[in-house]
């Protein structure tokens, strides 16, 4: 579990390379190109779920989000076979529309494919027909399950301040590797999923600066959901809350980073509303 203090804001597509050209001199560190899917997980409604334990405190019901690195290469359908290396930044560039050569059933094949420990190339699909080309740059791809609480509250906070707990799935054993299988056993069914592309800075102190395009993809449309620009995250994890000195510190890498891009980049204090992972109760 790690507290997340951050700052967020956009950036247009024309600006990319000069932010690029920023970033890479600031922090001393080229930029290092990146994708993802990320698929979202709710309370199954077909559970009655005590909303109170057994000390008659509330709980909240929560979604869970599970990542995996997606290769570069799925977002170009300009693939020549040449190494994995031509691949860099300017990839992220290029990606401006809605489309994006990655489908939905390609992406739910691969929902819950896990190495299995007995036997790491099994594969469960139903035929070779449905199998995805891509499919063995899947395979060996870690799944991130994340749970996040809802950003601290106070009007005056200067910074976003996120209370987020990991784990990596690296491998199941047994007969079924399906994550729909082992979410459902959870009581979790799939709610949606959506593939982030972009680059990202290390800076000093842990400080990380991503610049990240997303798309929402379900099964009768693409969708770019930061079309003519870029999300822009900052952030620095703290191992605990408890830690106030590390905390302060923390707070004022991002400030100054924040004075540092004003003019150029507005880094502000999201809605934490908008960053809320708890389910309502019906």
């Amino acid at each position: 579990m790690v507290q997340q203090l951050s700052l967020y804001g956009s950036l247009d597509d024309a600006s990319y390379d000069l932010f690029v050209s920023t970033m890479t001199t600031v922090s001393g560190n080229p930029p290092i190109a990146f994708a993802k899917l990320s698929t979202v997980w709710i309370p199954n409604p077909a559970f009655q779920i005590e909303g109170v334990n057994t000390k008659n405190q509330l709980v909240e019901q929560t979604r869970i989000k599970l990542e995996r690195k997606l290769p570069l290469s799925s977002l170009t359908s300009d693939d020549d076979g040449k190494s994995p290396a031509k691949y860099t930044h300017s990839i992220v560039k290029s990606l401006v529309g809605d489309d994006i050569p990655i489908e939905y059933k390609q992406l739910k094949q691969h929902i819950g494919e896990l190495p299995r420990k007995a036997d790491p190339d099994a594969m469960d699909v139903d035929s070779e027909e449905s199998k995805p080309v891509s499919a063995a740059a899947f395979d060996d791809e870690p799944w991130c399950v994340t749970i996040a609480d809802i950003p601290a509250a106070g009007n005056n906070r200067k910074v976003s301040m996120q209370t987020i707990n990991e784990s990596v799935l690296m491998s199941h054993v047994g007969p079924d590797t399906s994550i729909t299988s082992i979410m459902g056993g959870l009581g979790y069914v799939f709610q949606y999923q959506y593939i982030t592309a972009g680059v990202k800075f290390n800076l000093k102190h842990g400080l990380v600066v991503e610049l990240q395009k997303i798309w929402n993809v379900s099964e009768s449309s693409k969708k770019q959901v930061t079309k003519g620009g870029f999300l822009i995250k900052a952030f620095i994890n703290v191992g605990k809350a408890t830690d106030i000195e590390r905390m302060n510190f923390t707070e004022s890498v991002l400030l100054n980073l924040q004075k540092e891009l004003q003019g150029y980049v507005d880094l502000a204090v999201p809605d934490r509303k908008s960053m809320d992972s708890r389910m309502g109760f019906e």
